[in-house]
């Protein structure tokens, strides 16, 4: 084998050491049933990320995702009333049921780490109608669910997989989306702070042993496997870390063998159109800014039978069918507020509306439009 030049050695030794170092580097940007999940809030500190293999990790999208962001379609309809949004984040920085275990001193009731993930919603809304105080009440929302962190990464509240798992891929979304619009430069010491705490939750997300533990609610529930996806590959999209982009990779691969023949992704051995929904949010968001370049070859086909298979669930004039749905729309679950979860026509919407941009498929743009202007069923 001929001697490597001092040039290759040089680029071999700094891909070693960055290995060594679990690649933490950060590379700049270019919503009841209670499901039972493990629960390891005692769990001892991480003190290192998992190894990844050799392999390439780096997003390889386009980050059309931001432009929809700041569409028209969301200025019309989700993003219209933006001063309702804000009203959804208390001065703390709690939002939802967590409003209400935080005026009874935290002594009664129960909080929920997932509840902060709709700070992603406020923060889109302040990127797309340019309110710096939405940008604001939504990093306080985040800034009060990582005040509940505890050592090891973990948040000591109820099914504290599934709501770390919601809150993880809604905080890196929202920071993913402030660094690609420019808003971040605004409030760059809050976001630094923000980072590591991001990181410590994605890695206890990222442990071996829990994602195994998390696999059984994944195969019943199969949502989650975007859902958790994303939020791993997301994370190393904006902390730069290998390792979870590749566990990412892999959960996201572990949902795609779950897409049924005719396009939808099996809950509670059925289907449920909203959580089809929510599924191809992440998947899309995934597909759009954090996916390899072999991923965004892989994942294109089925999410196309997935959105075909959610189009055929569609009315002409926007009304999502709830026939035979396993989850939502039926009183079949309750939310956490108790109240008997509706069908999602945000999720469904979304989804069609993401589609558009990142597939470059106009005839989302409609399906989009009338979900979010229909009247919904239960």
């Amino acid at each position: 084998m001929p001697a490597l030049s001092a040039l290759s050695r040089c680029v071999w030794i700094c891909i070693a050491l960055t290995l060594i170092s679990g690649c933490a580097t950060r590379q700049p940007p270019a919503r009841g049933v209670d499901y039972p999940a493990p629960l390891a809030a005692t769990a001892k500190p991480m003190t290192s990320p998992p190894s990844a293999p050799l392999r390439e990790w780096r997003a390889a999208g386009a980050g059309l995702d931001a432009a929809y962001e700041r569409s028209s379609l969301l200025t019309d309809t989700f993003y219209k009333n933006a001063d309702l949004l804000l009203k959804q984040v208390e001065k703390s920085g709690a939002m939802g049921v967590n409003r209400g275990w935080e005026a009874s001193a935290r002594k009664n009731g129960t909080w929920y780490i997932e509840e902060q993930r709709f700070a992603d919603t406020v923060i889109g809304a302040g990127v797309n109608r340019n309110r710096m105080d939405l940008i604001d009440a939504g990093l306080n929302a985040i800034e009060w669910g990582f005040a509940q962190q505890v050592a090891d990464g973990s948040f000591p509240c109820k099914d504290n997989y599934l709501g770390a798992s919601y809150f993880v891929a809604a905080t890196a979304h929202s920071l993913w989306l402030l660094d690609t619009t420019g808003y971040a430069r605004s409030f760059a010491p809050r976001i630094e702070a923000i980072r590591p705490k991001l990181e410590r939750a994605a890695l206890w997300l990222a442990d071996a042993g829990r994602m195994k533990a998390a696999v059984a609610q994944h195969d019943r529930y199969s949502s989650r496997y975007m859902l958790t996806g994303y939020a791993l590959g997301a994370s190393s999209r904006v902390i730069g870390n290998p390792a979870l982009a590749v566990a990412g990779e892999e959960m996201i691969q572990s949902g795609l063998a779950r897409l049924h023949q005719t396009g939808f992704f099996p809950e509670a051995a059925g289907f449920d159109v909203s959580f089809q929904a929510e599924a191809l949010v992440y998947l899309l968001r995934y597909y759009d800014h954090a996916a390899t370049a072999d991923m965004r070859r892989e994942l294109e086909a089925p999410m196309r039978r997935a959105l075909g298979w959610l189009e055929s669930r569609v009315s002409s004039s926007g009304v999502v069918q709830v026939a035979n749905n396993t989850r939502s729309g039926r009183g079949q679950e309750r939310d956490r507020t108790g109240q008997f979860r509706r069908v999602s026509a945000v999720a469904v919407s979304r989804a069609f509306g993401l589609a558009r941009l990142v597939l470059g498929d106009n005839k989302y743009d409609g399906l989009a439009r009338a979900v979010a202007a229909a009247r919904q069923p239960g």
